[in-house]
């Protein structure tokens, strides 16, 4: 597997900001959307540019290395690392929209999509594209987005599916996301009113890719359930380090004796870590087989995109309990605004609901034919 040429410095490079991410965590679940100094920082690292084609400037990374920066990035702070995570994978729509197109939406240095896939927007054809409205929910990074992308059905029809791309200034975001987890994320409804779309600003994923990289063959719904995990994976760890902090400070009660150094404690925090590295290596062996093929040019057996999404529901559940094991021994912290175990817990409950992973998406597959 052929890595991203510059991807340990690029690990190094993300690592140097761990720290800032973890300062900016509180303010930004405050006020539900980043810190204007961190975003400032993400984009100089020019991290939401990891899927952008060659010729937009984009940072072109391998799907491995994508992957440990979201894990680095979520182990610092979860909200940052899904955001970090969502706006990198709207890079992946370069590669499908007309050059003209992409290089208005992407070329900028601040370039970053925010959006839904659920369509329930409607499309109206018109004599240069669409005239477009709807309502989306979960528009994550809807605070910081340049461009907004939307499905839509197609003159009022159920089956024919169009993605639709427009600017910042035709979108109205409302204040929907109240929520008790991975609240920085801004995960707001957005909604475009009889807005002119032109042909060129409309794409489906449905299609061949006009950008012959590799990233633009891997599949939505499996890019999605790989980056996804890797995030669930980073808060895990994050959850792990912070409990160690809070108990490292504690002592057994009636006693003297450090709380570390409860039986209980010790077990719960060796079970945690023992479920995070052998699903950590799972992640990346997926990852790293699905990309052998994506480089090759070869579509991925069906077998292993099924088995990618199954095993990354796993992972995002295994690391839920990771986290409800210390949790049940964290005592008042879980529950605290300003405890990192308890904003840690909480994004990890926030991200297991979503439908790609989810187990009720398990049961769903298990119905199909």
């Amino acid at each position: 597997m052929r890595k991203h040429p510059n991807s340990e410095s690029l690990l190094q490079s993300v690592k140097s900001i761990l720290p800032t991410v973890r300062q900016a965590a509180l303010e930004s679940e405050r006020q539900g959307h980043l810190t204007d100094d961190l975003l400032t920082i993400l984009f100089e690292q020019r991290l939401f540019r990891l899927f952008i084609a060659d010729k937009y400037n984009g940072e072109t990374s391998d799907l491995p290395t994508a992957l440990r920066v979201f894990e680095l990035i979520a182990s610092a702070d979860g909200a940052t690392g899904w955001l970090v995570m969502i706006g990198a994978g709207g890079g992946l729509f370069s590669g499908f929209l007309e050059e003209d197109a992409a290089r208005e939406i992407f070329l900028p240095e601040r370039a970053v999509i925010a959006g839904s896939g659920m369509p329930v927007g409607q499309a109206r054809t018109t004599a240069n594209g669409f005239d477009v409205s709807g309502r989306w929910p979960y528009a994550s990074g809807a605070y910081h987005a340049t461009w907004f992308t939307a499905n839509c059905k197609i003159d009022g029809g159920d089956k024919e599916i169009i993605s639709i791309a427009v600017p910042a200034e035709q979108v109205v975001i409302h204040d929907t996301w109240q929520v008790f987890g991975m609240q920085a994320t801004g995960s707001n409804d957005f909604s475009i009113h009889s807005a002119a779309v032109p042909d060129a600003f409309t794409f489906s994923l449905e299609n061949p890719p006009i950008a012959d990289e590799a990233i633009f063959r891997c599949p939505l719904e499996t890019l999605a359930s790989l980056s996804f995990a890797s995030v669930a994976v980073g808060i895990a760890q994050h959850a792990c380090e912070a409990f160690e902090e809070l108990i490292s400070h504690k002592t057994i009660p009636g006693s003297t004796t450090p709380l570390s150094e409860d039986s209980d404690i010790q077990n719960r925090i060796g079970n945690a870590q023992r479920l995070i590295a052998p699903n950590r290596d799972r992640l990346y062996q997926l990852a790293e087989s699905l990309w052998a093929y994506l480089e090759q040019g070869i579509s991925p057996p069906e077998e292993l995109l099924r088995q990618v999404q199954q095993n990354c529901r796993e992972i995002v559940q295994a690391s839920v309990r990771c986290a409800d094991l210390l949790k049940a021994r964290a005592g008042m912290a879980a529950v605290f605004i300003d405890s990192p175990f308890g904003r840690a817990w909480r994004d990890l409950q926030t991200l297991s609901q979503h439908a790609i992973v989810a187990p009720s998406a398990q049961a769903k597959d298990d119905k199909t034919p």
